[in-house]
């Protein structure tokens, strides 16, 4: 019996190894293949943008490079991606800032609440030319970013209390992605944090473990939350961006015009997203109030945005980097 169970051991051993080793392999001859992870399902828009990056690429490289895009977290969640890329198993990986802090501090200034004026100004600032210094400043840490992917602006929804003000989230327990920025935004919101993953919401709300959630409209219809949550407040606390991480082996060993390519492409990208974000984003809103009838609620802000000053002041203070990136942001079209 032990034996039998030595050989099932090796063999799964075998045949992860070699499942390793076939997606970090290039194709050898006159294509490179490169690999790109995402969490989204196909045919979702991030997936779609992507597939239009790989064309783009393979057009402006004249076949050079190819792009094989693998969805639904098939190569693990984003962390683990991220660990991939750095390895040069995989070359891009989609990634949340609330992960990326985690890789390199200056990050968590992109998931400060209440860091753009409005939507507009926190779309112009991510597009700018001026992001690229701070996009491209991890390589040390083994990769970059090349472009951003709105993720629309993240609303806190709830069970049975609506949320007018923020004084209504005293008590709530309110679920966050697990970062140490999102749990302390919440906590000065007067909520009770509860970080878990993405799949177990519905569940934890039909049985009220938590009493509510918070992201964007895409998210709340798209997993079924508008079923159970149909209290919608358009908090918008968060414009959190997703990004496109390139490993630094591969942008390193690219040339300079090269990787200007690879620029030139994601900004093309970026401007192809948004319009399929925008269309998404408004199905989302109609379903949610014509078939699930959630009820939207315009809340007074104010509170939210004077509680987590705080969070400011303290990034200002941390490092002289994330000052910087802080006052460009802020200052920006100014």
């Amino acid at each position: 019996m032990k034996t039998k169970n030595l050989k099932k051991v090796l063999l799964a051993s075998v045949l992860s190894l070699g499942l390793i080793f076939f997606i970090g392999c290039k194709e050898k001859g006159d294509s490179s293949i490169l690999k790109l992870s995402h969490n989204h399902a196909t045919g979702y828009p991030v997936d779609i943008a992507y597939k239009k990056f790989a064309e783009i690429i393979e057009q402006k490289s004249e076949g050079k490079y190819k792009i094989q895009i693998y969805p639904s977290a098939q190569l693990g969640e984003q962390k683990a991606s991220m660990e991939l890329l750095k390895s040069d198993v995989i070359q891009f990986a989609h990634v949340s800032t609330a992960i990326l802090e985690s890789f390199d501090s200056l990050y968590s200034v992109f998931n400060l609440p209440y860091l753009h004026r409005d939507y507009q100004h926190y779309v112009d600032v991510m597009r700018s030319e001026g992001m690229q210094k701070y996009y491209e400043s991890s390589l040390d840490k083994g990769f970059a970013v090349i472009t951003f992917i709105e993720a629309g602006s993240r609303n806190i929804y709830t069970k049975s209390k609506p949320v007018n003000k923020m004084q209504d989230l005293l008590g709530q327990k309110i679920r966050v992605i697990d970062s140490p920025s999102s749990i302390e935004m919440m906590k000065l919101f007067k909520a009770s944090p509860t970080a878990m993953n993405l799949a177990d919401i519905y569940t934890s709300l039909q049985q009220g473990v938590i009493d509510g959630a918070e992201n964007n409209w895409q998210s709340y219809v798209e997993v079924g939350h508008a079923e159970v949550a149909k209290y919608y407040s358009l908090t918008e606390h968060l414009n959190l961006p997703d990004l496109l991480a390139v490993g630094a082996p591969f942008w390193n060993s690219l040339t300079d015009e090269e990787k200007q390519m690879f620029r030139d492409a994601s900004r093309e990208v970026e401007i192809f997203f948004a319009e399929l974000w925008k269309e998404s984003e408004n199905k989302s809103r109609e379903k949610a109030i014509k078939e699930y009838n959630v009820t939207v609620i315009n809340p007074d802000i104010s509170d939210f945005r004077k509680a987590v000053i705080p969070m400011h002041e303290a990034l200002v203070k941390r490092d002289s980097k994330s000052k910087e990136l802080i006052d460009y942001i802020k200052n920006y079209g100014l």
